[in-house]
């Protein structure tokens, strides 16, 4: 990656702009999240035990990957995030208790 932006001469003649370190991150990050939400139906539909283990173990390593792009994205001050607080965190997890409940 590169932490400015460069011109260069493309195929058709055009200038175009190389994007910088950030907007990699940022568009790396995006596509994981797409990836994650796109695999977790195929994990949930899966009907054949191999198949299905596959594509959680791909999901688990995706949730891993987006994890060390958040990581050198937060390093870099490039995505902040606020601190939870407790109480939040205890909110969420009733949120989400409640929802399973309902199933």
């Amino acid at each position: 990656m590169q932490n400015n932006m460069q011109t260069q001469q493309g195929t058709t003649g055009q200038q175009q702009t190389a994007l910088t370190d950030q907007e990699l991150a940022f568009d790396l990050l995006y596509q994981e999240k797409a990836l994650m939400a796109n695999i977790s139906s195929e994990v949930v539909e899966g009907s054949q035990s191999g198949l299905r283990n596959v594509m959680n173990d791909m999901f688990m390593q995706m949730g891993q990957d987006q994890l060390q792009i958040f990581q050198v994205m937060n390093r870099n001050n490039w995505y902040q995030l606020k601190p939870a607080q407790e109480q939040d965190i205890q909110t969420a997890k009733q949120k989400y208790q409640q929802m399973r409940q309902t199933l």
